[in-house]
């Protein structure tokens, strides 16, 4: 995982010209503020500066000249991900999905991350835990489920306020609610 970060981190700070922000989500990313867990892929938040299919396309192909296969998928607007690029770093065969934001709340996120030292001399930017929080409330899998509850009882300095804000604006706010009431915590 370890040579795996390092080159996709350096291929985001290469290609900064098609690369506005990018943040470390997921698994690895709860790893950061709470106890880790085990998983088999990285999760990226990626803004571009200029979010048009061509500027997507051209991620791929720039992937793909730099030791990864890449594919963009792309939802619906029902969808809680709109855009994604599932790529492999070929040297290592770890499966790294790249989320790119295409919403203000989402950008709102990404900026807000911190930089957090990983893995012994590997440091990146992270989406802070209220974020984590929210995106996980927003994909409403079993796992995502258990990661959020992980981070509201494990983070122990949560900022509510942010985090009640940025969960009315991903429509998430009574699911937060339900879980909060539901570990007894007073949000």
């Amino acid at each position: 995982m370890k040579k795996t970060l390092a080159a996709i981190t350096a291929f985001f700070n290469k290609n900064e010209d098609l690369i506005e922000n990018y943040a470390l989500i997921g698994g690895l990313a709860i790893g950061g503020w709470v106890a880790p867990r085990a998983t088999r892929d990285i999760d990226f938040f990626i803004s571009l500066k200029k979010d048009e299919q061509p500027a997507r396309e051209e991620l791929v192909r720039r992937l793909g000249r730099n030791g990864f296969e890449g594919k963009l998928y792309r939802g619906d607007m029902e969808d809680s991900i709109r855009a994604c690029i599932k790529t492999i770093f070929t040297e290592r065969n770890i499966p790294i999905d790249l989320i790119i934001v295409t919403r203000k709340w989402e950008l709102e996120i990404v900026n807000a991350a911190r930089v957090v030292e990983i893995f012994l001399g590997v440091s990146i930017p992270i989406v802070q835990a209220e974020g984590l929080i929210v995106l996980k409330l927003k994909a409403a899998g079993m796992q995502d489920i258990a990661d959020a509850s992980k981070l509201l009882t494990g983070k122990e300095d949560l900022n509510t306020e942010m985090l009640l804000k940025l969960a009315r604006r991903a429509r998430v706010d009574k699911n937060l609610h339900r879980l909060a009431e539901r570990l007894r915590i007073e949000l």
